[in-house]
């Protein structure tokens, strides 16, 4: 028979892993990606500039 500690540290350990998995589930299923668009020609633009410097 596992101790009382055993058991503790085991239940402990799997709701840590398992905290925030709707949360996770959720960004998986629809995604998390901002709703603007990340790359617009202004950006793409600016970024080069920025790389020569």
């Amino acid at each position: 028979m596992a101790s009382k500690t055993a058991n503790t540290t085991l239940r402990r350990e799997l709701r840590n892993k398992n905290a925030g998995r709707k949360a996770r589930n959720q960004r998986e299923n629809k995604g998390s990606t901002p709703a603007f668009p990340v790359h617009t020609p202004e950006a793409d633009k600016n970024a080069a500039e920025k790389a020569k410097k």
